[in-house]
């Protein structure tokens, strides 16, 4: 599937719960922000230049509140002895200040302590996947369920080119043909770009602004919207196969240091479990190859087996043409054969199918035709009927 999207169950889980508080808890942050500054602002005055809040950036913030302190403290050395109330006004803003910048620190520390958490759990889910085209069917919605993106796109990396592969959105609307026109299509790798930079140093790429970066502009800002992103290699060997893009489009909400730092977390590890599950398919492989061989060489020597007896006893047979036929001395008899042959030899003297004695004896076919061809050795046989009659006549 090269493209999906999440759906209300996704919308709903308590990974998404988790991602609506953040946002909300980024909402309630900026807007003490914004209030502050302008209760700065109307302390010093409407002529003084004051930082800017931006909502699409609220990893920001931390900047724009130490640059508010200090210019609350430069402000204080300039007020006269004479006006408390100024003096007051600016020392009770500081505080404020000082107190929303924990709050900010408390926010993003926790935050990413709880993304990193949510992306192991993926990668743990992703462990006991099978197989590596399974693997890679879910990699991208791991990562938006997990890691707090809106979007993911996986691409294949051949040379000096790149290919979109697989998506996986959290809204419908972002499901538009947009994606699946660009699929298979041949990118290049233009060296200035972030996606050239990551080949050369296996680390991830933040493109804060892409209308001041130098990225492929169709796919990524004229086909996909996208405003900011981060992108992180798939290594698998020592060589970068693949690469991941991923945003909170259409959020307004830019990608910062944070969402580098998860998206790094989750290829890295899903690198690792890639390569794992490629060499165990290998090995699976091999072990069914070496089953084939091995159950073909038993066949051949069965058969070398019963064509020996069976050309022995022609043998005998032309010798003693007027003898009637007796069980030949120094063969075997019932008493030679184990308890699950004797078994087995009970229902074909009843006359009971290969199917129908595995069936009673709840084993397989296959395990049936292999306890026939012991027991007709034994008895030196060269077929099911001889072997009854030889053990029926012996009776």
């Amino acid at each position: 599937m090269a493209v999906a999207m999440a759906s209300d169950i996704t919308a709903c889980s308590p990974a998404g719960r988790i991602r609506q508080g953040w946002r909300r808890r980024e909402g309630e942050l900026a807007a003490r922000l914004e209030v502050l500054r302008d209760a700065v602002f109307d302390t010093v005055g409407g002529t003084t230049p004051l930082p800017r809040v931006e909502w699409d950036g609220p990893w920001r913030s931390a900047e724009v509140v130490a640059n508010l302190i200090h210019f609350c403290i430069a402000r204080l050395r300039h007020v006269k002895a004479a006006d408390t109330a100024t003096a007051e006004r600016l020392c009770g803003l500081t505080l404020e200040l000082q107190q929303l910048a924990i709050d900010l620190y408390l926010h993003d520390t926790g935050q990413r302590g709880q993304r990193l958490a949510e992306c192991a759990a993926g990668l743990s889910r992703l462990r006991a996947i099978p197989d590596t085209a399974a693997l890679l069917d879910i990699a991208c919605e791991e990562i938006v369920l997990r890691c707090g993106f809106q979007r993911a796109v996986m691409s294949r990396v051949e040379g000096q080119s790149w290919h979109p592969w697989l998506a996986h959105f959290t809204t419908e609307r972002q499901s538009e043909s947009w994606f699946a026109n660009w699929i298979g299509s041949t990118i290049p790798l233009d060296p200035r770009a972030p996606e050239a930079q990551l080949l050369a140093k296996r680390r991830p790429s933040l493109v804060y602004d892409t209308s001041n970066a130098q990225v492929y502009r169709p796919i990524i800002v004229d086909a996909g919207g996208s405003r900011s992103y981060v992108v992180a290699p798939i290594v698998h060997g020592n060589e970068v196969v693949g690469f991941v893009h991923a945003d909170h489009s259409p959020l307004t909400r830019r990608t910062d240091e944070g969402d580098r730092d998860v998206l790094w977390a989750f290829t890295d590890g899903f690198s690792h479990i890639y390569e794992r599950t490629v060499l165990l398919e290998r090995l699976r492989r091999q072990r069914d190859q070496v089953r084939d061989l091995l159950a073909v060489a038993v066949d051949r020597m069965d058969d070398l087996c019963e064509s020996g007896i069976e050309m022995a006893r022609q043998g005998h047979a032309e010798n003693q043409e007027s003898t009637p036929i007796l069980a030949p001395a120094g063969y075997g008899n019932v008493g030679d054969l184990t308890e699950r042959e004797a078994e087995v030899f009970a229902l074909m003297v009843a006359g009971a199918t290969n199917r129908a004695i595995a069936e009673q004896l709840v084993i397989t076919e296959g395990t049936v035709k292999s306890h026939v061809k012991h027991i007709l050795r034994k008895f030196g046989a060269a077929n099911r009927a001889q072997a009854i009659a030889w053990s029926l006549r012996a009776e």
